[in-house]
């Protein structure tokens, strides 16, 4: 029986893929930096991001870019995915614990989860960056959600993790936990397939869970329920 679900952020709950390329660009060349392709700031994308930076640009100050790209950040807007509101509502309703877990800077990702329609009080935790010794895809990530879990009575097999990105399902696997890729990030069904994930383990988007958990036996259809 399903007890908990727990999130990536970027482009599974919240659109941010596409903004943070551009402001990753507009950051670079304040600082006279060559502009990243898409494809290859795409390579990174979903890594810790001290790592993306010093991927994208191997000789930069790493803090001053943080600095340009803070300022750069200022009036960035980073819309909910559709539906997601109401997919959170339905699994706190089914008594779900929820969690966040990101390899987005902490800072970072709660000032943008106060800054969205999101309801932080509705997570049981909120995992960024700093809130773990490892990193996805590195399967120890899951250790600190383990831990917080189990003062829950929550087991790993009671456990689903939901993310867009191949590094969500190869932490995932490699914790023993259970996955559901959302196709609304810059990973297809064919990527995640070549990495062995099942298609049946897809979905477009957050908004589609409810249904899907209750298609594959995770939750009961409730009497009167759409789903």
């Amino acid at each position: 029986m399903l007890k908990a679900v727990v999130f990536d952020f970027d482009d599974t709950l919240v659109k941010s893929g596409d903004i943070s390329y551009r402001n990753h660009c507009k950051a670079a060349a304040k600082m006279g930096l060559p502009k990243p392709t898409f494809n290859v700031f795409l390579k990174y994308w979903g890594k810790p991001w001290h790592s993306m930076i010093w991927a994208l640009f191997p000789h930069v100050d790493v803090n001053e870019f943080i600095r340009v790209y803070t300022k750069v950040l200022v009036g960035s807007r980073y819309p909910i995915i559709p539906g997601t509101l109401d997919t959170l509502n339905f699994l706190h309703e089914h008594h779900i614990e929820l969690g966040i877990l990101s390899n987005k800077p902490t800072d970072q990702l709660l000032e943008r989860i106060n800054h969205s329609a999101l309801n932080p009080n509705i997570f049981s935790f909120i995992f960024g960056e700093q809130s773990t010794v490892y990193q996805k895809p590195d399967s120890r990530v899951f250790d600190e959600v383990l831990f917080q879990l189990r003062k829950h009575y929550i087991k790993r097999h009671e456990i689903l993790y939901v993310g867009d990105l191949t590094v969500d399902y190869f932490a995932a696997r490699g914790a023993g936990i259970d996955f559901c890729a959302v196709l609304s990030g810059f990973h297809s069904a064919q990527k995640f397939s070549r990495e062995g994930l099942e298609q049946g383990h897809m979905i477009s988007t957050v908004k589609d869970l409810p249904s899907w958990l209750v298609e594959n036996r995770y939750l009961k259809r409730a009497h009167g329920s759409g789903y």
